[in-house]
């Protein structure tokens, strides 16, 4: 799944934000829902691949019935921040 993912970065008045665009198909066939916690996990592993130690905020997740794409949106702080610790929603 994680090689299939297009990024979307903008930088507005200094705050980055970013859309990972998802197959819906590839979603699926690991997670049998969709929720903000799932999305934060993958923003946060898909970071954590690209050795991007942005911390995500407002993590949101965006799918409609029909759509072959699933969205996670989110904001990325890079000031101010330690080297960014990753974990799965299960160690929550």
């Amino acid at each position: 799944m994680y090689n299939s993912i297009i990024e979307r970065r903008n930088v507005n008045d200094g705050r980055h934000s970013v859309v990972l665009e998802i197959p819906a198909d590839e979603y699926n066939k690991i997670y049998d829902r969709y929720s903000d916690e799932i999305a934060s996990e993958i923003l946060q592993n898909h970071l954590e691949n690209r050795g991007d130690d942005g911390r995500p905020s407002d993590v949101h997740i965006q799918h409609q019935n029909n759509s072959t794409v699933v969205r996670i949106s989110a904001n990325i702080d890079y000031l101010g921040n330690d080297h960014t610790e990753f974990r799965g929603h299960w160690e929550a």
